[in-house]
């Protein structure tokens, strides 16, 4: 092995063994049973005693056999049967339960007992499915309350409620008593509108951003697209939501009337895409505008009609995206709505090239000059939603770096568009990006983004905004084998600084299958707290804390009827053996000489613990009882002279496992540039919500030959195989300027051969910078020392009189290759 390749392998090892997806899987369970207990109260340390609140978190919780057929498991996160997680948060203490969303899905997948495989995907969606399954739905149980999908996205808080919600725009999703994640129905919106009060065919609603905006007084900003069936138009619309739950459709923009003539062949529309609503995720806004951003996924009217069958012989058909197409010649558009007029502020949107998909928004602010500054992360395809999502995707591969994270300055006046970085790198494995909501609408300085999602070894990463060089950018590391998801900021009582306050990061243990809930310092971004769930979590997408004084609620921890559920459908209280054994010693105590007994509490539904410990315990057993009048849980250890009993009115968290802070790394990012990228280029994508009906279901209808025109409530879209294109890589950037040995010494030898890698290696691998490139070296120099000095005297390289030849100069020539696709090759996209 060369000097130089040596030293390669020492730089470049510590980076490619940062991230992994080795235990993905853990992440999407075949079946999560987390919902089985009342709550699960988690060993914890320096939580900070100020959080008061629930940690809400969205989770994709199962999906079926791994290795079942088609047609008999989920392979998506957004098809995944959802359910709320919540850490509630209190006086230090951290108390983990759980609730599947009772959506239809969830019903049938419960009518057959838990097993994807019986029930066999009757429901259209991302994955495989089964329309014989599909035909079946009336077994399961009528349900009024029941959505049609998952909302397993996102949350709003209208007034003191909370809503778990996905993009359908008619019911968003379902509210929810926070307390005992009980009380679930489809949010009553009160309608005073035109549009979703009374379904119609001339305006009906098609898909809604999930991303809403929340104003100082509690208002909510929304954005749908709809369409006139009857005058071939589509509109933007603009609402609000009130505090008490009151819709008002504020605004439409109107596209124009799209041609019906103009659908080709594989049914794509080739008249003027201008016409054509883009698909939206997320909206941002500042005080007085809302910003729309219009990505280049082009809502497609050629069809609006049933997906056809990939296999007329076959029960199973494909999932993935029907009813949208990403076209790479259409301009990333913005709509700006003036919240004072209620009017749009242009005619016509503003445009900016390329074609972008935008996922997830920082925040938005107006500048001092009157344009308007919106961050976001974008991307060069729809990839997220098409193939990053999927659990064979993420199970073999890392997130790829492929998101861009920029700032778009608005000019109304001039009718145009800019946009620059907020970091170093051009591209970057991240996504869900959060900030301090405090400054929403306002001018801010810090940002926060997970760095490679779902994969074990993962990061936070805080951006100065202010700072596209990134020298005051900092990087917080966990273990190895967390999994760390979307953080949430949450200000510390009584401060006035941006950054000072704390993450809540959600994240799963790996090695133990097990979930923790990290506290962060988001000023210095190293680990506060941290909390052990003994069960494992699911992966999800979103997370939101609120605090108790925001939702109207008691500070707290209360105990009472209300708090609990129903004892019949739940396991009670769980505590879960662990490793080691500390007992945190309680404000009163009796001791008794060597005997112990257990008295149950007199006060109604009131778990009471009784603890037995002793210096050196040989011997341990638990019993769990359950009584309608009291709970009880007693430990005994081997019997010693001294012996502590403890009984509490209130749940106390026991703290059962020494705690020691994990090895935790700040990383200052450092200036880098990087060669031009070629971004991988595929079609479609997303779902199309409808609306409620009563008509013959499209499946039945397709498999009779009935005819219709309507969408239907759920795309669907074949897989797309990329080919990859090596391109060339430009040589010039990575010249070795020639050095001529000026000394006879081993040590010069390094230096000179370090001087020479270091000089182009930052610009090639961005992880490494010119200072590491060094240490890195001269520790794979200590050694290979004796080796190296081996051959050199072999070879007589130590000679100062030693004439030198063309061959002495390295060959380094270092090949660049980048993924790219031959939009040639690509197939159109179909259901099937």
């Amino acid at each position: 092995m060369s000097i130089i390749q040596l030293i390669f392998f020492g730089l470049l090892v510590p980076c490619l063994v940062a991230q992994s997806f080795n235990q993905t899987h853990l992440g999407f369970p075949d079946s999560w049973d987390g919902d089985k207990y009342r709550e699960l109260y988690c060993p914890s340390k320096n939580i900070p005693k100020w959080l008061d609140g629930y940690f809400l978190c969205q989770l994709s919780a199962s999906y079926g056999n791994s290795s079942a057929p088609d047609g008999e498991k989920l392979s998506h996160m957004i098809d995944a049967i959802g359910a709320v997680g919540s850490f509630h948060v209190s006086n230090g203490q951290v108390v983990f339960s759980a609730q599947y969303y009772p959506a239809r899905p969830y019903k049938i997948w419960e009518f057959y007992d838990r097993n994807m495989s019986k029930a066999s995907v009757p429901f259209a969606g991302w994955s495989d499915y089964n329309l014989t399954a599909m035909s079946k739905w009336e077994q399961v149980p009528a349900n009024p309350d029941s959505a049609r999908f998952h909302p397993n996205l996102d949350f709003w808080k209208v007034g003191n409620r909370i809503i778990a919600g996905t993009e359908a725009p008619y019911w968003v999703g379902y509210e929810f008593d926070v307390r005992t994640l009980q009380k679930f129905k489809l949010f009553p919106f009160k309608e005073e509108n035109d549009i979703f009060s009374t379904p119609r065919h001339t305006m009906i609603p098609i898909s809604m951003a999930i991303h809403e905006r929340n104003d100082a007084d509690g208002t909510i900003w929304g954005s749908f697209s709809a369409m006139n069936f009857e005058e071939q138009r589509f509109y933007q619309g603009i609402f609000t939501v009130d505090t008490n739950g009151v819709r008002r459709v504020v605004g439409l923009y109107d596209y124009g009337a799209w041609d019906t003539n103009a659908c080709g062949s594989n049914d794509e529309y080739i008249g003027d895409k201008t016409l054509l609503p883009g698909y939206i995720h997320s909206i941002t806004s500042t005080e007085n505008f809302v910003i729309l951003p219009i990505t280049s996924l082009l809502i497609n009217p050629c069809k609006f009609k049933e997906p056809p069958l990939n296999n007329i012989r076959s029960a199973i058909q494909k999932g993935g995206l029907w009813g949208m197409d990403f076209y790479d010649m259409v301009p990333m558009r913005f709509l700006i709505f003036n919240k004072k007029t209620l009017e749009f502020t242009t005619q016509k949107p503003l445009e900016v090239f390329p074609s972008m998909f935008v996922t997830h928004q920082l925040n938005a602010f107006e500048a001092e000059d009157g344009n308007l500054v919106a961050d976001m992360v974008v991307y060069d395809s729809h990839d997220p939603y098409i193939k990053y999502f999927y659990t064979d995707f993420l199970t073999k591969q890392l997130y790829p770096t492929t998101a861009r994270v920029l700032r778009f300055t608005l000019d109304s006046k001039k009718q145009r568009v800019m946009y620059n970085y907020l970091i170093p790198q051009e591209t970057i494995s991240a996504d869900f990006p959060q900030f301090n909501h405090n400054y929403e609408q306002k001018a801010y300085q810090w940002g926060y983004i997970v760095q490679h999602p779902f994969a074990s070894g993962n990061s936070i990463l805080k951006i100065n905004v202010d700072e596209p060089a990134g020298s005051r950018n900092l990087e917080f590391r966990a273990d190895p084998n967390l999994v760390l998801h979307e953080p949430w900021f949450v200000q510390k009582p009584e401060t006035k600084k941006e950054d000072e306050g704390v993450l809540l990061v959600r994240g799963l243990d790996t090695a133990e299958n097990k979930g923790v809930l990290i506290v962060l310092d988001a000023e210095k971004m190293v680990e506060l707290g941290r909390a052990y769930v003994p069960i494992s979590i699911p992966f999800g997408f979103h997370n939101r804390f609120f605090s108790k004084k925001d939702l109207g609620l008691p500070e707290g921890f209360q105990v009472g009827p209300s708090q609990y559920r129903p004892m019949d459908k739940k396991q009670g209280i769980a505590t879960l053996p662990l490793k080691k054994i500390t007992t945190i010693l309680p404000s009163t105590s009796t001791e008794i000489p060597t005997t112990t007994t257990t008295e149950p509490s007199s006060t109604t539904t009131v778990p009471s613990t009784t603890t037995t410990t002793t210096p050196e315990p040989t011997t341990t057993s638990t019993t769990t009882k359950l009584t309608t009048s009291s709970s009880t849980t007693t430990t005994t250890t081997t019997p010693e002279p001294t012996t502590t009993i403890t009984t509490s009115e209130k749940p106390v968290t026991l703290t059962t496992q020494t705690w020691t802070p994990p090895t935790t790394t700040t990383v200052k990012t450092t200036t880098v540039t990087l060669p031009t990228t070629t971004t991988p280029k595929i079609p479609r994508w997303w779902p199309l919500a409808g609306s409620a009906t009563t008509e013959q279901p499209w499946w039945q209808k397709v498999q009779t030959g009935t005819t219709n025109t309507l969408p239907p409530l759920f795309p669907v879209s074949k897989s797309v195989e990329e080919k990859k294109v090596s391109v060339k890589p430009n040589e010039s950037d990575n010249k070795v300027v020639e050095q001529k040995p000026t000394g006879g010494s081993m040590d010069e030898i390094y230096d000179q051969t370090l001087t020479a890698l270091c000089s182009w290696i930052p610009k090639v691998f961005t992880s490494i910078s010119n200072e590491l490139c060094f240490k890195q070296g001269r520790t794979a120099a200590k050694w290979m020392a004796p080796i190296a000095q081996s051959y050199a005297e072999r070879f007589r390289m130590g000679r100062a009189n030693r004439k030198t030849s063309p061959n002495d100069n390295p060959n380094i020539q270092p090949s660049l290759k980048q993924m790219a696709f031959d939009p040639l090759q690509q197939e159109p996209i179909r259901f099937g």
